[in-house]
């Protein structure tokens, strides 16, 4: 997917509702939500958990989140890298409102191209990984949106992205 997906996680994202939140690109949640995957209370897999939570929190934290099915609240999902951002259950909207904004100003070609990149970063050896980055650069750099970006530099305003 193109876009750059957002997910906020508030109240209970236990199985698959931790499994959306994995799959986006950056994820806001409260202190007092509570996140697991409790496959293994049912004797399954915590479906592909056991692929993306390895990537965000390291192997060790995985497999204790996935073997044990245990729960974390927000502020230990921050502490851990498995949530990019925490805000507070009663300035919530606005927080979000916030940070909506900062990853609307950067919403370019080039970030977009950035969220590919960086999501093939442990899937791509180096040589095939660094020829798709010079494709991606290229591509940018031949983009509306690279043009836009130095006219704004230029006439120190900021960017408008199509």
């Amino acid at each position: 997917m193109d876009a750059i997906v957002i997910s906020l996680i508030k109240g209970y994202a236990i199985g698959g509702g931790l499994q959306i939140a994995l799959a986006s690109d950056i994820r806001v949640c409260t202190k007092s939500a509570e996140l697991g995957l409790t496959a293994i209370e049912e004797s399954i897999l915590p479906g592909l958990g056991t692929w993306r939570l390895p990537r965000y929190i390291g192997m060790g934290r995985a497999k204790k989140m996935n073997i044990l099915g245990n729960h974390i609240d927000g502020e230990e999902a921050e502490r851990i890298g498995l949530v990019d951002h925490l805000v507070d259950e009663e300035t919530m909207d606005e927080e979000v409102e916030e940070l909506l904004q900062q990853y609307m100003r950067v919403n370019s070609k080039g970030a977009r191209l950035t969220k590919h990149a960086t999501g093939d970063a442990f899937d791509l050896g180096f040589e095939d990984f660094f020829q798709q980055y010079l494709e991606f650069q290229q591509e940018c750099m031949s983009s509306a949106d690279y043009e836009e970006a130095m006219a704004a530099i230029r006439n120190e305003r900021e960017p408008e992205w199509n």
